[in-house]
């Protein structure tokens, strides 16, 4: 899991946020507050129910991460497609390394997404291929003891950033509380696990989002806001002041209780195409939404972005939160290409739950680690595996 700021942490990084924009924001140090307990310690929706505590990455594989593809190789020439399996590296380490042994620029190696570092981690990377030896003798040039490329197949195009279906996860947790048996810390986990494949995970991004201490969480804020210059498309830090904003928008409508009302104006989207709109009618979009087949968005404050009809309850809830921190539509208007916008789901539906039993680890070279519980769990593109854990270990 994502470590838990400690206060003095807090309080530190409340003093960081409050100066450069002071000036900026009216009252800063009540809004950096806010944001950072979004950020950091958002409203969960299974706080009501006992957590089970516990530690996880104790060891690399205690948290297994695979990749879902989003389509099969077309088998036409132009690039490989190649599993990437990787240990204790980041992704754009290992895709360095790949890039140096094979000869191959570095932009020119497709990926569908990054993987967390300390972890065990499989996904396909594609590698641009035009050689007349075969892929097999081509991959076997790469040799490294924490990185495997393995099942190379041919592909037309470049694998592009958003590619997949979503992760699958592997995530052991130990050092449980003594005072229950496994079993009964088991049952205790499982009753969160219940409610959320009912009513659903709150898509909080997790705290890596926005670095170290937070450090992205000021600049990227001041980015919006126009006070620090925006780097290209892509820009971490930028997406991680909108990452904030999202946070702190269902962090309210958490604690309104408004997840899953639905208001006149809200943005609604399909579960199974996709496809968003307006809603114009609450009450019979609250039955769809009852019945699950919508769910509500959350703005990814943008130059361009989706936004609710003027005069809605929607339109309001999102022009406070953007009032709050002195921003504007006409501010984000002049983000211009760098900063689109989006919208987000406020819920995901984890998928293929499960829960077991994990065995201790007894290592030659390394501290026995006690036995704990293996919770397997898929999710899709861009929601953190860390905040559903937040949800069982509180």
């Amino acid at each position: 899991m994502g470590a838990r700021l400690l206060p003095e942490q807090l309080s530190s990084a409340r003093a960081r946020a409050s100066r450069p924009l002071a000036d900026a924001f009216a009252d800063w140090f009540t809004v950096a507050s806010e944001l950072i307990q979004a950020v950091s310690d958002p409203p969960r929706e299974c706080a009501d129910l006992p957590d089970i505590g516990g530690a996880t990455r104790l060891r690399a594989e205690d948290f297994e991460v695979e990749e879902l593809p989003a389509y099969e190789a077309d088998g036409s020439p132009g690039h490989l497609l190649v599993w990437m399996r990787k240990r204790a590296f980041t992704t754009e380490d290992a895709i360095r390394e790949v890039s140096r042994q094979l000869g191959i620029p570095r932009q020119e190696i497709g990926l569908a997404g990054l993987k967390d570092r300390n972890a065990v981690t499989r996904q396909q990377i594609s590698l641009p291929y035009t050689r007349p030896e075969g892929a097999a003798a081509y991959l076997a040039r790469f040799e490294h003891g924490a990185i495997e490329l393995s099942d190379p197949r041919p592909h037309s195009h470049k694998l592009r950033r958003g590619h997949l279906h979503g992760n699958r996860f592997c995530v052991v947790v130990r050092n449980l509380p003594a005072a229950f048996t496994l079993g009964q810390t088991q049952a205790r986990a499982q009753l969160s696990l219940d409610r959320l494949a009912a009513n659903g995970l709150r898509n909080y991004y997790g705290e890596q989002r926005f670095g170290k201490d937070l450090r992205n969480l000021e600049p990227g804020l001041a980015t919006l806001a126009g006070k620090r210059r925006r780097q290209k498309k892509g820009d971490l830090v930028l997406s991680a002041g909108q990452s904030a904003l999202f946070n702190l928008y269902l962090a309210t409508r958490a604690e309104r209780g408004l997840c899953r009302s639905v208001l006149a104006g809200d943005i609604l989207q399909k579960r199974d195409s996709g496809g968003m709109f307006e809603c114009e009618d609450p009450a019979a979009d609250q039955a769809r939404l009852d019945a699950g087949e919508l769910v509500i968005t959350g703005p990814m404050f943008g130059s361009k972005m989706r936004s609710p009809t003027p005069g809605t309850p929607a339109h309001a809830l999102e022009q406070a939160l953007l009032a709050s921190v002195g921003l504007s539509p006409a501010k984000l208007a002049r983000l211009g290409r760098s900063a689109p916008g989006t919208r987000r789901r406020l819920l995901v539906w984890p998928g293929q739950l499960e829960l077991a039993p994990a065995p201790a680890i007894s290592s030659a070279t390394a501290p026995e680690l006690s036995p704990g519980l293996a919770l397997r769990f898929s999710l899709p593109p861009g929601s953190y595996a860390t905040v559903l854990l937040r949800e069982l270990c509180g």
